[in-house]
Formats: C-alpha cells, sequence, structure tokens
C-alpha cells in the first residue's frame, strides 16, 4: 500500500487524507479490512462485542423491545452497518430467540460490508444473513439498525490553521527520503470552510467526514419510508480535541498513521454534533447522545454481569476485567458515545426521554 500511495502522489500530486483512509481501509486486495484476524484481541484493535457477549445481547433486547413499542411491525429487517466478525450479530440474535421467539423467526439479518474476509466471517457466524454492500439495496420493510464503530472508520478531511487562514491537509512524499510519507498543507487556502462558519478559535486542525453526513441522510431516509430504529454508538470527537483526532492503531498501540499503510487501523473520532444536526434538518427525532456507560446500565449490564459471574465463578476475574473494559469512564464507557435516530411520531425508545 505505501508503494501504491507513492505512486498515486507521484502522478496526481499530494492526496487527500480522506483518500488516504479509503484506499488504506478497503482497497479491494491490498487494504486493512481485508487482511485477517485484524478485530479481536489477537488482532489490531477489539470492540465491544468481541469483549463481552453481554453487549450484543443488550443491543438485541433493545431492539426486541422497540419493535415490540412500534406494535410488532411485519417483516423486519436487523441491520448491522460493518459488523465486524459477526460476533454482535450471533449475540443479538440469540438474545432475541430466548425472549421472542417468533421475532427471531420472522427477522431478517443483514450485514452491510465490502470487506471479502469479513463477508466470510459473518456468513459463517450467521448462515442465514444477507449481505450488501450498499444500504440502499436493502429490502423495504421496517428498519432495525445498529452501527458500532462503523462512523469512526469513515474517511475525513483535515483543515489546518496557518496565519489565521484554513489549508486542508494532504499527504506527500517527504523530499528527504522517497519512501516516506509526510503531511503538508495545501499552498492556497480552502475554499470548503466558509461553509463552516462556527469554528472555534480554539481548533488548530479541523475535522470533516461528508461520509458520515451522507450516511445519516440515507439512513434518515430509509426510516422515513418504512419506520425502524437506528442505534450509532462511537468514539465521540471531544472539545478539547484541538488538533484533530485521526489516529492509527495497529497490535493494540496507536503509532504514526503514516508509516504502514495497508496494515493499520485509520480512524477518527466521531463528531455527533454534526450526525444529530444532520438528522435534525431530516426532519428525524434523536435521542442523545449519551455515554455508553450510561446507555448500558440503564440497559440492565449490572444483573447480567452478576449472572455472567455466578455462573462462571472460576472466571470471575475476566468477567470483571471486561466489565470495567465496557463501562469506566477512561475506556470505551466514557469514550464512547450512543445516539439514536427514529422518525416523527414514533415511540420513544426506552432510557431516552428527551428527543
Amino acid at each position: 500500500m505505501k508503494e501504491h500511495f507513492i505512486e498515486k502522489i507521484k502522478m496526481q500530486g499530494p492526496i487527500s487524507i480522506s483518500e488516504y483512509m479509503t484506499d488504506n481501509n478497503i482497497a479491494p486486495i491490498q487494504g486493512y479490512y481485508n487482511l485477517d484476524n485484524t478485530i479481536g484481541k489477537s488482532g489490531d484493535f477489539i470492540t465491544s462485542p468481541e469483549i463481552s457477549q453481554v453487549f450484543g445481547e443488550l443491543i438485541g433486547l433493545y431492539h426486541t423491545n422497540y419493535w415490540h413499542l412500534c406494535k410488532n411491525p411485519k417483516k423486519p429487517l436487523f441491520i448491522e452497518l460493518g459488523g465486524g466478525n459477526g460476533t454482535m450479530m450471533k449475540d443479538a440474535l440469540r438474545a432475541i430467540s430466548k425472549v421472542d421467539k417468533h421475532l427471531r423467526n420472522i427477522i431478517t439479518p443483514i450485514f452491510i460490508e465490502t470487506s471479502k474476509n469479513l463477508k466470510q466471517k459473518q456468513k459463517a457466524n450467521i448462515p442465514e444473513a444477507l449481505i450488501y454492500e450498499d444500504l440502499h439495496k436493502i429490502p423495504n420493510h421496517f428498519i432495525q439498525l445498529t452501527a458500532n464503530e462503523f462512523f469512526d472508520a469513515l474517511p475525513i478531511k483535515q483543515f489546518i490553521k496557518i496565519n489565521d487562514k484554513w489549508h486542508e491537509r494532504l499527504i506527500d512524499i517527504d523530499p528527504n527520503n522517497n519512501e516516506k510519507l509526510r503531511f503538508i498543507a495545501s499552498k492556497k487556502p480552502t475554499k470548503y470552510i466558509k461553509f463552516f462558519p462556527n469554528i472555534s478559535n480554539k481548533i488548530k486542525i479541523f475535522e470533516f467526514c461528508s461520509s458520515a453526513i451522507n450516511l445519516i441522510i440515507d439512513i434518515s431516509n430509509k426510516i422515513k419510508l418504512f419506520g425502524g430504529i437506528a442505534i450509532i454508538i462511537d468514539y465521540g470527537l471531544n472539545t478539547d480535541d484541538h488538533y484533530g483526532s485521526l489516529q492509527a492503531v495497529k497490535k493494540h498501540k496507536y503509532i504514526n498513521p503514516l508509516d504502514e499503510p495497508g496494515f493499520i487501523d485509520l480512524s477518527a473520532r466521531v463528531n455527533f454534533d454534526t450526525l444529530k444536526k444532520t438528522a435534525l434538518q431530516n426532519d428525524m427525532n434523536v435521542y442523545g447522545p449519551i455515554k455508553q456507560n450510561k446507555f448500558l446500565k440503564n440497559l440492565g449490564i449490572d444483573i447480567r454481569f452478576k449472572q455472567l459471574i455466578k455462573n462462571n465463578p472460576n472466571i470471575k476475574k475476566e468477567i470483571n476485567s471486561s466489565y470495567d473494559k465496557l463501562m469506566s469512564e477512561n475506556e470505551m464507557g466514557g469514550l464512547f458515545k450512543v445516539m439514536i435516530i427514529t422518525k416523527k411520531f414514533s415511540p420513544a425508545p426506552d432510557e431516552f426521554p428527551n428527543a
């Protein structure tokens, strides 16, 4: 992948960070998500479903409850954006089958996935699942959608403030080392910034993700037409992220985002304010965002973990460690946010009293 980027830059000049992220993550052959064993303890990063089965179970029960609140719509679709190895979907469907066999029998599991490698793993975990590469291609029915650590992998653009003017941050070849990439600023100030009039003076590197906005619009339009709910769970952009949030992870450690393209998980924290504003402008109800630990506590995670420890006292330490990872303020519990989207005049989801 590094050779690919160097050749591309030689031919067309410096490239945007969004182009770099897209190629790194989902290039058909050499893209990161086509590698084996990227997700999990033995991979590069770990997601909530891989930490504990409880996460997926609670998501499944939450969707079941909302389906009942909506008076049991016919032919519901259980959709996961991305989906990783299929772990969350498997745990969620197992929980649904225990509390509502009828729903489990009529629900259609669907993954939205582009990685050939992950498609195979998802199909192995849920053989009856349908897999699409595009949300537009799914059937037209009631939607129960979850996006867990999906939006953070969408490609962003960055703009850097130099002498009170905004320039797009680009990627070029290091003139001192033709085998190395480096960040540069565009020679001329960008014209894009006029579309973002309220950037705080504290922000030195501003991030924008058009893919996230377009996806929220697509999800909102589907729910408007056919009903449903979307749960978005992800790293939230902090108010003190003044220098951007682009990051690269390999073997559970942060590394330079330009060092090993094709072998790193590239992501950026999600601007939930932008997602919420987009959904509201599309005439949707929006609940949250709230912290993941508050959301899971409201769903009864403490009770479920006590049951796990009671049934598996010999691995109590490992279970408690998983709980801390999901709930600690310094871990996913505080760093992750949860936001829910529904259509106007539909039932309010539990644990979110105000739209």
